[in-house]
Order: structure tokens, then C-alpha cells, then sequence
């Protein structure tokens, strides 16, 4: 029977089986009832145990307690149930190993020793590893000149001395002293290179280094408190500029739109003021209190009030509803009065010079010569007085004359007209009041065809009714995609015949081939639907029979105890040939209407297919 094999907690290990042995549950060999040759195992286990299975590589098939002696390593490990650690000192390695509380570790890269106290993994030192360099604090003692023991404090940063602290001042006794240090030493902390900085803010300083390394002592700096001066330029080098004034009257800065000169006090003056041969004066008096600059003038009573005369060497642009010119006479050099301009000459659009002209105030009410936009035309609220021999023109054709009787006020109704050519400049509008008596609006006779000489769209066309009538593009694609499909489909598998299973299943087949987001709702898709049943294949006995070839071989047999029990023959070989027989199915036929409703096709109804003979 077998061996049931347990651990020291009554835990089964392995039931070992008679005659068997197991080299895969432990690291030593367990050896079953009535096993062939089991001394040289049983003699192995004891040495191996002896040797704490020593070698390079731990034992493949630990149990938690095992203890393990790493010949590569020279240590004693020991199994915990989930890893190896070591039985003592500290643990070696590069990479982090699984630890204890009390375990030690040394990173033999970085060369730095960890304590475990069982929660956290502490550094014990050094504080810098082997990559960084030396770094931080180092506490040494040297002799100054007379001898004297100091105590310094040494900085270190990645391998390099960078300073040195001192509660005193002193001079040391040789330049060997502190190596890379030359000088006195100072009260405080001593830096080795000069260009070495304190990042932020200190109480008190003796001086300053500036950006050229020349260092400036508080009597170079200006005071911001009281009066000051400087010899050399003055730079403001941010845009919020210089601000001047105990409540910051004024701002020069500079903004989005370029340089602003801001007098931030409100209602108070701004003025330019010259040292002349006779005293100051005032050339430019702005009043903030009522928008009003004077030039030489100090009290200006319109916007610009220009105390002299004044010269424009280029264009005179003047935006206002009113200009007023009081003088006796007024000249005109051109020859030509061009009105509704806009700034810098632009011109305007019809909109923009509705009504531009030329306007007579009179106590009788105003005469107006004007342009209208709605109109087109030169409109006057008075009468234009044609006398003697003149006329009216058009392209120098007489329109009208002065003896012939008043213009055409409408247009009757032409029979026929011969153009040439037209065009509709005033509008798009072509339209008809009546009807004919076939029922069209417009009949048009043309002597060949219509050509759209640039390529152009119609709208608004109505669906066709009539064979001749123009079809629309979105009449042909709803005619299109509303056309019925005709698909024949095998639906074997797809479910039991008409549940919803089985229309389902054939839904998502029709909206691979047909999607249902590119058809119109009610497009329609008749699907003749074919079933395979009952499909069986019958071989004959004797067909298998010659199909299977086998070749028997004789082989000893033995009883339970081992003994020899005769021969008996056995399978040794076996092929078939191919084998022939008879398959028969049923197929059904139905024919199923499907139709898109809300974007996805979905199942109608069955209908009747035609007799098939």
C-alpha cells in the first residue's frame, strides 16, 4: 500500500506510491515500498542533508525550514515558505532582497548598508551612493597658524569640496591644510570657487556682484525713499514702464497697441511746456475734463484749438456731421467735388452713400439733389426745369426733349419684343401672374437647346409625376434606395424557424450587405430563406470493416505478482482506407419580407413563395 508522506504541521505532503520514488515533492529522494535499490537514494538524502545541499544555486523543490548552504555566495540560507534569506550577516547584492526585521543589506553598487526594522528599510550610510559622488557634511579638524586645533565642517557635492563652515576667523597653518582652499578662513561659510551662489534671500549683505562680476557696495545702489541720482542711463526694462506721481499720476508703458503715455489722475491737465528766449510756454495744454487739446493755447474751447494758423502738407480727412467753414469766399482748386469718400480715399458701398448729394437750406423748406440707394437714381424734391432746345439723354440718345410731352411713367404689355440680349441687374426675379390653358406658367420656344454657359445649379424643382417631367437628385436616391432587394440566403444554424432569434440573425446578415444607415426607412428587402434538416450518413458495417487494416504482433504478459502468464496478441499497427456511404438532407424554403424602420432593417412578415415543380 501506499506511503502517506507528511510534514512536521500533519499536513500531507505526497502518497507515495509502492515500487515508486519522488524527487519532485522534496529536494531529497522519498523512497516507496518494496523500491529496487534504494540504498544508494537513502545514502544520497544523508549527504545531501550533511552538505545543507550545498551549491551554487538554491534546491528546486524547497520546504519552508530547509536550510541551504549558497557555495557562490559562501552563506547559509534558509527557506521561508515563499523565499530565501540568509541565516546571518548582512545580505550582499546589488538589488533589494527580501528581509526581516533585523536583517542588514549592503548594495554592492552604491556601496550603502540598509537596516529592516520589519515595517521600514532604512539607509545606515553612507548618505550618498557610489554614482553621486561624496556629497554632504564632513567633520575634520585642522591647525591654524599658531598651531591651534579648529574645527571646520567640510561640504561636499558629487566628489567635489564646494566650502567649508567656521564659528571663527583664522589663518590656516599651510596651504595643505584644507586642500582646494586658498586663503584666510572666514567667520560663516567659506565657498572654494567665486562664482559660487546662495540661491535666496539674505537679511544683510556687504556687497553685491553684478552681471560683469564687479561687486557693488549699498553707497552704488539707488534709494528708493529719498532724493538720488545717477551718471549713467536709467532702463526700464519691462513693459509696465516708469510711473510717476505720489497717488502714480502718470504711466509711460507699453501695451498691445505700442507706447501709451497715461495720466491716471481724473480731470487733471496734461501740458508740454518750453523753456524759451522769453520765459516758459505752454506749446500743448490737454483738458482731461472736456476732451479738448490746444496748441498754444492753454484754454481750448473745441476739441483741437489751434491758437495760430495751421497747414496741412497732405490730405485734410474730417469725420463729423457738420463741418462749418466761416469765410467770405471759399476756392476750389479741383475741378471735380467727389462726395462719400471714406477714410484714406476708401470707397464705400451703395449702402454707405445713400442719400449723398447736394442739399439748399431755405426757410421754405430744404432743396435736395440726392443719390437713393433703394432706388438707383438721382432723386430731387424739386422740379429739374428743362428750357429752350435741351433734353434728356441716354449714351447722347434723346429721351426726352424740351418740346416733347411729359416721359413715360409704365410699360404696357409687349406682343413681341426682338432683344438681342439681357440682363437682370437689379434683381433675380422672373415671374408670371397667369396661366395657359394647359396649365403652365412659362412656355418657353427655343430654336435648339439650353445651354447654362456657366455651370449652375436648379432648384426648387417638384417631383416628377409625368414621363417627360425633370427628375430630382433626391428623388432618383429615394427612388433608389427604396428599390426592393432580392437576396437568397441559407439560414441553417441562424435558429429555430420564424422566432425572433432567427430574424434577428438575419437582420444583422442583410445590414452587412445592405447597411440600413445608407437606405432610406421603408426600403424593402425580400429574402428567400433556405434550411438544411435532417441530414444523416449511413456505412455499412462491411464498408468499415474493409476500410480498417491492422497488423497484431505477439507480446508477454504478466500476471499481478509479476509472473509470467503466456503470450497474448496485441494491435501493433492500424490505417483505414477511405470508406463510402450514403448522406440524405431535407431543405425547406421560405420567403421573408424585411424593411428599415428607424435606421435598422427588422422583420415584417413571411410570405407565400411560388410553387416550385
Amino acid at each position: 500500500m501506499a506511503y502517506q508522506i507528511n510534514k512536521t504541521s500533519g499536513a500531507l505532503l505526497v502518497n507515495l506510491a509502492d515500487g515508486q520514488i519522488d524527487v519532485s515533492s522534496t529536494d531529497i529522494t522519498l523512497i516507496g515500498r518494496n523500491y529496487t535499490g534504494f540504498g544508494e537514494s537513502i545514502n544520497e538524502n544523508f549527504v545531501k542533508m550533511l552538505e545543507n545541499f550545498a551549491n551554487p544555486s538554491a534546491p528546486p523543490n524547497p520546504l519552508a525550514g530547509q536550510i541551504w548552504w549558497d557555495t557562490a555566495t559562501s552563506r547559509l540560507n534558509v527557506y521561508t515558505g515563499t523565499n530565501w534569506t540568509t541565516g546571518g550577516g548582512p545580505i550582499v547584492q546589488p538589488t533589494q532582497p527580501s528581509m526581516v526585521a533585523g536583517d542588514l543589506w549592503i548594495n554592492n553598487d552604491a556601496n550603502q548598508m540598509y537596516f529592516y526594522d520589519g515595517t521600514d528599510l532604512e539607509l545606515a550610510g553612507p548618505i550618498y551612493n557610489a554614482f553621486q559622488g561624496r556629497s554632504g557634511p564632513e567633520v575634520v579638524t585642522v591647525l591654524d597658524q599658531t598651531g591651534t586645533s579648529r574645527t571646520i565642517v567640510k561640504y561636499w557635492v558629487g566628489g567635489t569640496f564646494v566650502g567649508l563652515w567656521s564659528k571663527i576667523a583664522f589663518t590656516p597653518q599651510n596651504v595643505d591644510t584644507i586642500p582646494n582652499f586658498v586663503g584666510d578662513v572666514s567667520k560663516g561659510f567659506n565657498v572654494v570657487d567665486a562664482d559660487f551662489i546662495f540661491a535666496g534671500t539674505a537679511s544683510r549683505t556687504a556687497a553685491l556682484v553684478d552681471s560683469n562680476n564687479v561687486s557693488r557696495t549699498a553707497a552704488q545702489f539707488l534709494a528708493s525713499d529719498s532724493d538720488d541720482a545717477t551718471s549713467g542711463a536709467l532702463t526700464v526694462r519691462n513693459n509696465n514702464g516708469l510711473t510717476i506721481g505720489l497717488t502714480d499720476n502718470n504711466v509711460v508703458k507699453i501695451a498691445a497697441d505700442g507706447v501709451i503715455n497715461e495720466n491716471q489722475v481724473s480731470g487733471q491737465n496734461y501740458t508740454f511746456r518750453m523753456t524759451t528766449s522769453t520765459g516758459k510756454t505752454d506749446a500743448m495744454t490737454i483738458d482731461s475734463a472736456n476732451s479738448r487739446i490746444g496748441i498754444f493755447n492753454t484754454s481750448p474751447t473745441q476739441t483741437l484749438d489751434v491758437g495760430g494758423n495751421m497747414r496741412v502738407g497732405g490730405n485734410l480727412i474730417v469725420d463729423g456731421e457738420t463741418t462749418s467753414l466761416d469765410v467770405q469766399t471759399l476756392l476750389v482748386r479741383d475741378k471735380s467735388i467727389e462726395l462719400a469718400k471714406g477714410d484714406d480715399s476708401t470707397l464705400l458701398d451703395d449702402t454707405a452713400v445713400d442719400q449723398a448729394g447736394i442739399t439748399v437750406a431755405s426757410t421754405n423748406g430744404t432743396k435736395e439733389f440726392l443719390w437713393r440707394n433703394n432706388t438707383n437714381s438721382w432723386t430731387s424734391n424739386v422740379s429739374v426745369n428743362l428750357t429752350g432746345a435741351s433734353s434728356l439723354k441716354f449714351d447722347g440718345v434723346d429721351i426726352i426733349t424740351g418740346s416733347s410731352a411729359p416721359g413715360l411713367t409704365s410699360l404696357g404689355a409687349l406682343s413681341d419684343a426682338n432683344i438681342g440680349s439681357f440682363a437682370f441687374t437689379g434683381g433675380n426675379a422672373l415671374s408670371t401672374t397667369t396661366v395657359d390653358g394647359a396649365g403652365n406658367g412659362m412656355n418657353i420656344t427655343a430654336a435648339g437647346n439650353i445651354n447654362l454657359v456657366t455651370p449652375r445649379q436648379i432648384r426648387n424643382v417638384a417631383d416628377p409625376t409625368a414621363d417627360q417631367d425633370v427628375a430630382t437628385k433626391a428623388y432618383v436616391d429615394s427612388s433608389i434606395n427604396l428599390e426592393v432587394l432580392s437576396i437568397a440566403l441559407d439560414v441553417t444554424g441562424l435558429g429555430t424557424a420564424g422566432t425572433t432569434q432567427q430574424h434577428t440573425n438575419i437582420a444583422t446578415i442583410l445590414n452587412d450587405i445592405a447597411p440600413a444607415s445608407t437606405k432610406q426607412n421603408g426600403t424593402e428587402a425580400r429574402i428567400h430563406c433556405t434550411t438544411t434538416t435532417g441530414a444523416t450518413a449511413t456505412l455499412t458495417g462491411s464498408a468499415l470493416n474493409t476500410a480498417f487494416n491492422e497488423s497484431l504482433i505477439l507480446v508477454q504478459q504478466k500476471d499481478n505478482s509479476g509472473n509470467d502468464d503466456g503470450s497474448v496478441s496485441v494491435i501493433q499497427s492500424a490505417t483505414f482506407n477511405d470508406a463510402t456511404g450514403n448522406i440524405t438532407s431535407t431543405v425547406s424554403r421560405t420567403l421573408k419580407l424585411f424593411r428599415i424602420n428607424d435606421g435598422a432593417w427588422g422583420y415584417v412578415q413571411d410570405l407565400t413563395p411560388g410553387a416550385l415543380i
